[in-house]
């Protein structure tokens, strides 16, 4: 039972990533980027892990839904998450000229915060994974199709 777990606690710690964003956003506080892009990452792993690939060592998010084969009918919703790659590493440091890179804007954090949410709700629902019930396994673990 390793897939079944794993899938719907990725997809539980993603939601988790997200009330988090919200909460840094509301703040306006950077790091609402980065906690999104990991909220993206968990939940591209997650599909991934149905389909028995392994998401890699190092996690571009682009180059992980590129693993998603098309006939899974989660991949466009994977792909308007990709672009949150950008922000895995771009909060956490300054620039090497020592510049601190722009947040987004309020609106575009919105945005992505409702395709990061339909990404987390669409899998869970594709994957029966009650999101309040942590440790629970995902009741259909098999890939989408």
């Amino acid at each position: 039972m390793g897939a079944e777990r794993l899938i719907a606690n990725l997809l539980r710690i993603a939601l988790e990533d997200l009330e988090g964003a919200i909460v840094l956003a509301a703040a306006d506080n950077r790091n609402a980027a980065y906690l999104l892009e990991r909220a993206a990452e968990k939940t591209i792993l997650a599909v991934l892990t149905s389909e028995g690939i392994h998401g890699g060592i190092k996690h571009p998010l682009g180059d992980m839904v590129d693993k998603v084969p098309d006939a899974n009918p989660r991949k466009p919703a994977l792909r308007a998450i990709e672009e949150l790659g950008v922000y895995a590493t771009s909060y956490r440091y300054p620039t090497p000229p020592g510049r601190i890179v722009d947040a987004p804007s309020r609106e575009e954090t919105d945005a992505y915060v409702e395709k990061v949410r339909d990404a987390i709700t669409q899998a869970a629902a594709r994957f029966e994974v009650d999101l309040t019930q942590k440790n629970t396994p995902a009741r259909r673990p098999s890939p989408a199709r």
